[in-house]
């Protein structure tokens, strides 16, 4: 039996291009969360650095009850952290804010596995914010 090559052509046939899609309810969800997250992130760190607050170790944040802002992580200035926490009125609504946006997103897509009466946290790293659920 013959050897044969196949020959195929050096530049690939052009498909045409897809039609811009708007992006849908989810997709709008995720970029406002992400959004606002970023923007708490930039306002915690400012916040932070103004009182010598340092990372790492990274701060892990939650709203406890009564809607206050809480540490929930160990932290070797965390006494520092609770006073900022509870005098800063702007950074407690931007956090719920950020919260409302993250539980809605989450709400809509229950393949994530959300369970209701999770914690909503968010996680002030070195490299930015995270926001997660945690039990």
């Amino acid at each position: 039996m013959p050897l044969t090559e196949t020959i195929r052509p050096a530049i690939a046939p052009q498909r045409p291009p897809l039609a811009p899609q708007e992006p849908g309810l989810a997709e709008n969800l995720l970029l406002q969360a992400k959004t606002l997250l970023g923007m708490f992130g930039q306002q915690a760190l400012q916040e932070m650095k103004a009182r010598s607050i340092h990372i790492p170790p990274a701060i892990c944040l939650i709203s406890n009850a009564e809607g206050t802002l809480e540490l929930h992580s160990q932290h070797p200035q965390a006494r520092a952290i609770r006073l900022w926490l509870s005098n800063s009125h702007d950074l407690r609504l931007s956090f719920h804010e950020t919260r409302a946006l993250f539980e809605l997103l989450n709400t809509c897509s229950p393949s994530k596995g959300y369970i209701p009466g999770m914690s909503f946290c968010i996680g002030l790293t070195s490299a930015g914010p995270l926001a997660y659920f945690s039990h």
